[in-house]
């Protein structure tokens, strides 16, 4: 089949909308006009011929026997029972010729017979219209006008929708992407067309083939050397072990600065295995029953245990009436633990980090307050970006590497959830929501609390 580009479907489409109902209305109209137009047959004029010349012998003789208003009588029940209207007029001395029948403009036949009454002469004329005195065409009905009309907007609505649901099936797949799924193509209801929009999806799943492949080898690269740099390390953390037995109180302090350096390191890794592990993992494995205020719980726990060496406090609200949440346990504590660490980091000592949860018309909305200086707003959406570091606040002494929020927004998004930081009035306050469409009716986590 030869392709038709979209111009030609829009024009002629419009074109099609526009000068159809104006035939179908001239075809109803030349229907409706035949149907009352008959045109007139030969032997209809020889019958009016006839009826005039018969009825003129009939007029000299009853104004002959001077009864006019017999012959009123005569000529009026003659019309009622040929259709046809007759009349006489008088001539004065001068008789007229018969007069051959002739159809008028409106189809009408007219037919005349002269006569002579006492030296008088008269003329009767006959007329018949096929018509009963109506016009020779059908009125304009507004029906005339409606059904074109109505058959336009059929077509304009067919032809519009012919061209913008694609365009909504391609805007459905570029949002699906957007927010992740690597798998979002444009589907056969957009590249099967054979105009400009179909390649334009076939452009968009080309474009999306490429850039999955580009991620998920980023993904598996990052997966791939973390775990084969724990090799090394682990062979550094025995050979620094090795050396610091024997050696002067000089190198024992390089060897530490050493130690400290590979054990940041670890921790790097760890966490770009995490990243790698939360980004690879497909959202349809998110089954299990998430207890959200048990998982705060034990989170607030170990908090507790890491911040209590620098007088860090961990305040935990209370829970009320909490629902479990469809999804992974072990990601979303990641996802928490690594906003709790980071709120932990820049709280001075002395103050507390707050941990909460509510439900909202959007979902449940876990929060996380430090009491620490803030970020600048331009900053409030950067910090979730991998290896990135607020140089007022995230340096390298404090010992963050740009990995953890970061991880905990991969871990949100996969889970079909949202993360967000806003300043408070005192500190940066970080909320997770996750939606309620996951969540499960019961309620496994009832009310929690702890100081």
């Amino acid at each position: 089949m030869k392709r038709l580009s979209l111009f030609w479907k829009v024009y002629l489409g419009f074109l099609l909308a526009l000068f159809l109902p104006l035939l179908i209305n001239e075809g109803i109209f030349r229907l409706e006009k035949n149907r009352r137009e008959p045109p007139p047959h030969e032997n209809i004029g020889r019958f009016v011929e006839w009826s005039a010349g018969r009825l003129a012998g009939e007029a000299a003789d009853l104004l002959a026997r001077g009864e006019a208003g017999e012959l009123s009588a005569r000529l009026a029940q003659a019309g009622s029972m040929s259709g046809a209207e007759f009349s006489v007029v008088r001539q004065g001395k001068t008789a007229s010729s018969p007069g051959p029948r002739e159809p008028s403009a409106n189809g009408s036949i007219f037919a005349t017979a002269p006569f002579v009454v006492s030296g008088d002469a008269y003329l009767l004329s006959a007329r018949f219209s096929p018509f009963r005195g109506k016009p020779p065409f059908p009125p304009r009905h507004p029906w005339m006008l409606l059904i074109p009309m109505g058959i336009g907007a059929i077509l304009c609505f067919i032809l519009v929708r012919h061209i913008v649901a694609p365009i909504l099936d391609l805007r459905e797949a570029t949002l699906r992407l957007g927010q992740g799924n690597l798998g979002a193509r444009a589907g056969g209801s957009v590249t099967g067309r054979g105009d400009e929009i179909a390649d334009l999806g076939n452009a968009f799943d080309r474009m999306a083939e490429r850039i999955e492949d580009l991620i998920t080898s980023q993904r598996r690269l990052m997966g791939d050397i973390s775990h084969e740099l724990r090799s090394p390390l682990q062979r550094l953390d025995v050979a620094l072990t090795l050396a610091r037995k024997g050696c002067s109180p000089e190198a024992a302090g390089f060897l530490d600065r050493a130690d400290r350096e590979a054990g940041r390191m670890g921790d790097m890794i760890g966490q770009i295995l995490k990243l790698s592990e939360v980004e690879l993992n497909p959202p349809d494995t998110l089954q299990s029953v998430v207890d959200i205020p048990a998982l705060l719980a034990e989170v607030a726990e170990d908090a507790r245990f890491e911040g209590g060496r620098d007088g860090k406090e961990i305040v935990l609200g209370t829970i009320h009436d909490m629902p479990g949440i469809r999804g992974d346990e072990n990601t979303l504590r990641s996802a928490v633990e690594n906003v709790v660490r980071n709120a932990l980091r820049v709280t001075p000592s002395g103050t507390s980090v707050e941990i909460g949860a509510e439900r909202s018309a959007e979902g449940i909305v876990v929060s996380v307050r430090d009491h620490g200086p803030g970020l600048p707003e331009g900053e409030l959406t950067r910090i979730f970006r991998p290896f990135y570091r607020v140089d007022t606040v995230r340096d390298r002494e404090s010992g963050g590497v740009g990995l953890g929020l970061a991880i905990a927004e991969r871990a949100v998004r996969c889970h079909g959830g949202t993360i967000a930081a806003r300043n408070a009035s005192e500190g940066l306050l970080v909320e997770i929501t996750l939606p309620l469409g996951g969540a499960f009716a019961s309620s496994p986590g009832q009310g929690r609390s702890g100081a």
